[in-house]
C-alpha cells in the first residue's frame, strides 16, 4: 500500500481560552484520492490547514504529511512539506506586491525551474485560465473572479501533489463555479490529491473523492 499523504492520529488540540477544537481527530488521505471537509464558522477548518502546514502544532497525536512528522523545530521537514502543497482560498491568498505572473510562477522559482520553463508554463496556464490581459496586473486590482482563478493558475502550475482548498466557491457568480467545478473533477481525475474545506457540503460530487463533515472537533 502507498504511503498516505496526509495522516493524523488521535489529535486532540486546545484554542486559547483553552477549549478543545479537536478532541480525537482522526483523517488519513490516500495518493490519488481526495476529500471534502464540511463545517460550521468556527468548527476549526483553518486550523486543520495551520497543522497541515506547520503553522500550529497538535498538543496530543500526530500530524503526518509527505510521510514527515510535523513539530516544533522540525523547519526542514515543514518547508519540505509546504513546497509540495498548492493552495487556494483562505491562508494562501495573492502576494499583493508580486504581479498576476509572479504569483503564479513562485512555485517554479522556489523548485528552482528555469526561466525558460517557467515562461512557457506561464503562458500555458494564464491561457487557460483567461488571464492573459490580467498577467502584469497586482492582487489588489483583480476581481473576486480573477483573484480566485489566479490562484487556481498557480496551483495548477507546479503540479504539486496536493491540493490545500479554503472556500473554493465562495463569492462566484454561476458560470464561474460552473468553470471551477470543472478544473476540480479535473484535478480529481488526474492522480493529484485535493482537501476541500467548505462551509456546505457541495451539491456536486466530485470523482474519488470522500466526503466528511467536522463537528464538535471530530470526523463525522
Amino acid at each position: 500500500m502507498k504511503q498516505p499523504l496526509v495522516q493524523l492520529q488521535n489529535v486532540q488540540l486546545r484554542n486559547d481560552r483553552g477549549d478543545f477544537v479537536f478532541r480525537d481527530l482522526n483523517f488519513t488521505l490516500q495518493p490519488e484520492q481526495s476529500a471534502v471537509i464540511a463545517g460550521s464558522a468556527g468548527s476549526g477548518k483553518t486550523t486543520l490547514v495551520e497543522l497541515l502546514t506547520g503553522v500550529r502544532f497538535a498538543s496530543v497525536g500526530s500530524v503526518e504529511v509527505f510521510g514527515h512528522l510535523l513539530k516544533k523545530g522540525r523547519r526542514s521537514a515543514i518547508r519540505k512539506v509546504r513546497r509540495q502543497i498548492g493552495g487556494i482560498g483562505g491562508p494562501f491568498g495573492l502576494m499583493p506586491l508580486l504581479s498576476v505572473a509572479e504569483n503564479i510562477t513562485l512555485p517554479l522559482v522556489l523548485a528552482g525551474l528555469r526561466k525558460k520553463d517557467q515562461r512557457e508554463r506561464l503562458f500555458k496556464v494564464l491561457t487557460e485560465y483567461s488571464l492573459l490581459k490580467q498577467a502584469s496586473e497586482y492582487p489588489p486590482s483583480l476581481t473576486r473572479v480573477e483573484n480566485t482563478l489566479t490562484q487556481f493558475a498557480r496551483a495548477s502550475i507546479a503540479n504539486q501533489p496536493l491540493l490545500i482548498i479554503d472556500e473554493p466557491m465562495a463569492g462566484l457568480d454561476k458560470n464561474t463555479w460552473e468553470r471551477v467545478h470543472q478544473v476540480l473533477q479535473k484535478v480529481a481525475l488526474s492522480g493529484r490529491s485535493m482537501l476541500i474545506l467548505t462551509s456546505d457540503l457541495p451539491s456536486q460530487e466530485l470523482p474519488q473523492t470522500t466526503y466528511y463533515q467536522l463537528v464538535n472537533g471530530v470526523l463525522q
